[in-house]
């Protein structure tokens, strides 16, 4: 193992930004009781077009709003909507969330959902009769209560969960000088203290709509060539806490959930396709 000074250490770290530098979306949580039908948030009462039939499963089981984004109040860019309303639901009397870690792409459990048009005279009580699932009364919701969440453009890294990164540090290594044995996988090559700073400064955890994803476990496209035309983040929700440290959204273990879409499809705006996954550790 060899010792990296930090200016060395800074310099890979300024280069896999180089490299893989992309925009996205953070999702901020905001501290704030007062969350409306129509804001972007996690949880709580959706906006729903009630001449839409509201999303449930196979077994007429009504699911849970999970997320939603006002693209009318969000100063995002393309490929994301520039307007409209997109919604996120699973099923969270479920154990595992509604996931179908077998067949991601079967939206029987979980839906994603876009309205075109939001109608700002939509009214809560009515919504509310149509007996949509709340978090109180959910025994698996990964959220524990309705979230309020502002949308910020920032920039995005390829993280040390992605299958590519320790080859990427070879290639900037080599490139600096440095010869590593074929076989020696970096975290080998580079001290501890070095590699965990690398790892912090371009993590991508966090909740966020494009960009590069985090994995607790491993990404399930990487084992699956049908997966692997959903090339792009759509959503991405960690596990998160309050101020006093409390969960507030915690999947299994502390994991992740991702939703991802072809490029394609999210620039015609055709939700139609979305694989679903999350893991922990």
């Amino acid at each position: 193992m060899k010792n990296f000074n930090n200016d060395l250490t800074e310099k890979i770290i300024d280069e896999i930004k180089k490299r893989t530098k992309t925009t996205a979306y953070s999702m901020v949580v905001e501290n704030t009781d007062e969350v409306s039908l129509f804001d972007s948030k996690f949880g709580g009462m959706p906006y729903w077009d009630l001449k839409k039939e509201y999303p449930s499963d196979s077994c007429g089981n009504k699911l849970m709003l999970l997320a939603q984004i006002n693209f009318d109040n969000a100063d995002v860019n393309s490929p994301l909507p520039q307007s409209g309303m997109l919604q996120f639901f699973i099923d969270a009397d479920d154990d595992v969330y509604g996931a179908d870690f077998d067949n991601p792409e079967n939206q029987d459990k979980f839906r994603v959902v876009y309205h075109e048009n939001v109608d700002y005279s939509a009214d809560k009580q009515k919504i509310s009769q149509l007996d949509i699932p709340v978090i109180e009364e959910c025994e698996y919701s990964p959220i524990s209560r309705e979230l309020s969440v502002k949308i910020c453009s920032c920039e995005s890294y390829m993280d040390s969960s992605d299958s590519r990164f320790d080859d990427m540090i070879k290639d900037i290594l080599e490139s600096m000088g440095e010869s590593i044995p074929e076989d020696t996988p970096v975290f080998e090559y580079i001290d501890d203290e070095c590699y965990d700073k690398i790892i912090e400064a371009v993590s991508a955890c966090g909740h966020k709509m494009l960009g590069f994803p985090f994995f607790t476990q491993s990404d399930p496209r990487e084992y699956s060539d049908t997966l692997a035309e959903y090339d792009t983040l759509l959503l991405q929700i960690d596990s998160d806490t309050d101020d006093n440290n409390d969960f507030e959204i915690i999947w299994g273990d502390c994991g992740v959930a991702n939703f991802f879409i072809n490029s394609e499809a999210l620039l015609k705006k055709d939700f139609s396709k979305v694989i679903y996954n999350w893991d922990c550790y």
